[in-house]
């Protein structure tokens, strides 16, 4: 009889092509399901006729999801749902009726597996249990480490989804011909007041684009819930390539920043760039302690002792 603990995964979108899922997706799943597998982990996508020790539904708040969790918990030992934003307060991306269904999918189920502490903490009055598993980076793919970091002439950098970098509008004079932006299509509908360099998102080019960055410039506005509540991996595909950062002050960041030295926030230094970079030519770069705790493998292995620990409960 197999003792390989049983993991079944649901969620809408299997399209494996990294380059054609959303960002959510292929982080917080595909990519985690051969790292879940070397850990003796047996997983099964949208398959709902089989026995699990743990299920994880994935990510919107919805009333089909609330109804494959109810129906869930009648087959599966536990049920839980991963989330990557505060699915809590009403947001631009949370309306009621979204809101209405993520408490009773809290009521529902086991646990919250949540992306960012941010987040737990929003999910903390309403759900029975809460887990954080940070949004983890494949250190494989993301193998090489940035080398010589020009602070006297330095080509910032930014990468995500086109609308999120109107961001970087209020630093217009300051990067100017000096940032590339990392990014896909939409980036050509948004009214950006600076010249920047353009590098198509692709995840296998991506590693390779980030390198050719000396600063990471992360501006966000974080007055309101759903900006705070975001996971590090804008700022970890940065640290984890040893490129220091100039961001906001997102609570992920700061997070981050207990295990990677090279980030600076605008908060601290009167949102000013040049004093920002001054205090990064003090800082170290080394890349060890995070690409060790961010990591699949690590990130794969607390969510199974998460989920362990849940188990001897009952």
């Amino acid at each position: 009889m197999s003792n390989k603990f049983k993991l079944g995964l649901f969620f809408t979108n299997t399209n494996r092509d990294y380059n054609k899922s959303a960002a959510s997706t292929w982080i917080r799943i595909w990519q985690m399901v051969s790292t879940y597998e070397k850990l003796n982990i047996k997983v099964d996508i949208n398959n709902p006729f089989r026995r699990y020790d743990a299920i994880i539904v994935f990510r919107k708040a919805k009333r089909n999801y609330y109804w494959i969790l109810k129906i869930a918990k009648l087959f599966s030992k536990q049920v839980y749902f991963d989330t990557c934003i505060n699915i809590f307060e009403q947001n631009s991306e949370i309306s009621s009726e979204h809101l209405f269904y993520a408490k009773k999918i809290a009521n529902v189920s086991d646990g919250i597996i949540c992306a960012s502490h941010q987040i737990a903490r929003y999910a903390q009055p309403y759900a029975k249990s809460v887990f954080v598993m940070e949004d983890p980076i494949n250190t494989n793919h993301f193998s090489k480490i940035k080398k010589d970091i020009n602070f006297d002439d330095p080509t910032f950098g930014w990468s995500g989804v086109g609308p999120k970098s109107g961001f970087l509008n209020k630093y217009a004079e300051v990067i100017n011909n000096k940032i590339i932006i990392i990014s896909d299509n939409s980036i050509n509908n948004i009214q950006l007041d600076f010249n920047y360099r353009y590098e198509k998102w692709t995840y296998e080019q991506f590693p390779s684009s980030i390198l050719k960055c000396d600063i990471a410039l992360l501006p966000r506005d974080t007055s309101c819930s759903y900006n705070k509540s975001h996971s590090s991996f804008k700022a970890l595909v940065f640290a984890a390539s040893g490129i220091p950062i100039i961001a906001n002050k997102v609570p992920s960041y700061v997070d981050l920043s207990h295990f990677y030295n090279g980030i600076v926030f605008l908060e601290d230094n009167n949102n000013n760039i040049e004093a920002c970079i001054n205090k990064l030519r003090t800082r170290s770069f080394d890349t060890t302690r995070v690409r060790e705790h961010y990591s699949c493998e690590h990130q794969a292995k607390i969510l199974l002792k998460y989920f362990q620990s849940q188990l001897s409960k009952n």
